[in-house]
């Protein structure tokens, strides 16, 4: 049997790898004896399990996990969640389990998060659960959640470390009733970096410049993209094309504000569109500009019509407690502020932008 393997810099191991499967009929004899182990370790309860623990009955527990997975079919009260065994690829082993709630409400805010996952007392200490919440993670994003919740007793280091790992930023401590301090995480989903294009397609041929800036008019970095073979077309909702060989783009990331202006340009250096994203943050890593997008958009057409969009995601956010009212207010304030300017100076919008596009060109 062949082996796959990762390697963990964080561990400075290798590590087998790892893949995350649905639990079915043909897991009952391993989940049993997955279970039992736990027991064996004076651990009466596993995280993540989808009561399993408590339920016993393997068939009785397989029909719920299925209808876990539906708004129509969850228990009343409860939100849609998914279960993970977490499967080490080279000998099917099950090493850990994961369970994602689909969104949060006031009680997974509170305690609970999106995320439980348990790692079998026999296979701790192997990078195993940094590894299963990556992949989790990857479960989110399918689910279209933006930033995931987790949280951890503050003496389980093993968990605070494998959240902490996945770029996990603590929030606040509490106190629990039975005296344990809590740590609450935030992961978000929603960073974009400026080397994105770069990393997704790294045998394209793409010219990638960053250039930094101090000027009245923009201080900051700005990202110069040259599409020179683009390989997949890419295009907006009205059907204009954006991205196509030898189109450009251009990112401007100003750090000390709330905005992130993307221009688009075809092969003849002509505008297609503006492009304004609404952050949450706009920062720089391992120095990589990016921006947490904080869902609200505009978009500026060359003939100066203005429009919203993404306000539906916003509302959706703050519903599934991604975001806080604080943080939706705040995208309004800064979308009516920008909305306002450009009403006020659209026209200089294009000589705004050609120029840094020249600085690259020229």
């Amino acid at each position: 049997m062949s082996h796959h393997y990762l390697y963990n810099k964080k561990e400075d191991e290798i590590m087998e790898e790892l893949e995350l499967v649905f639990p079915t009929k043909e897991y009952e004899t391993q989940i049993k004896e997955y279970v039992q182990e736990f027991m064996n370790n004076n651990e009466n309860e596993i995280a993540g399990d989808a009561n399993l623990c408590k339920i016993k009955d393997f068939d009785k527990w397989l029909k719920k996990i299925e209808s876990d997975l539906s708004e129509e079919t969850v228990e009343k009260g409860e939100v849609p969640s998914t279960i993970y065994l977490t499967i080490r690829k080279s000998d099917n082993k099950i090493v850990g389990n994961i369970q994602i709630n689909h969104y949060l409400n006031e009680k997974l805010l509170h305690y609970g998060g999106h995320i439980r996952n348990s790692i079998r007392p026999s296979e701790r200490n192997k990078g195993y659960a940094t590894e299963q919440i990556r992949l989790g993670l990857e479960k989110c994003k399918e689910l279209g959640i933006g930033r995931v919740f987790l949280d951890s007793y503050k003496d389980n280091i093993a968990s605070i470390k494998s959240i902490i790992s996945n770029g996990g930023i603590l929030e606040n401590e509490v106190k629990m009733p039975n005296g344990k301090i809590n740590q609450r995480y935030w992961i978000t989903l929603k960073k974009r970096y400026a080397n994105r294009h770069k990393l997704e397609k790294p045998n394209s041929d793409l010219i990638y410049l960053v250039k930094s800036f101090e000027e009245n008019c923009f201080n900051g970095d700005v990202c110069y993209y040259n599409f020179r073979n683009a390989n997949i077309k890419i295009s907006i909702p009205n059907g204009k094309i954006v991205i196509d060989n030898n189109y450009k783009l251009l990112e401007f990331y100003n750090y000390s504000s709330k905005v992130k202006l993307s221009a688009f340009y075809d092969e003849n250096s002509e505008i297609i569109e503006w492009y304004f994203d609404i952050a949450k943050k706009i920062g720089k890593e391992n120095g990589v500009p990016y921006e947490d997008d904080l869902y609200l958009d505009v978009v500026v057409r060359p003939d100066g019509k203005i429009i919203l969009l993404d306000e539906k995601e916003l509302e959706e956010a703050l519903k599934r407690f991604e975001i806080t009212k604080e943080e939706y207010e705040m995208a309004y304030e800064e979308v009516n502020q920008l909305m306002m300017l450009l009403k006020e100076r659209k026209e200089n919008l294009k000589n705004f932008t050609d120029k840094y596009l020249n600085y690259f060109e020229n």
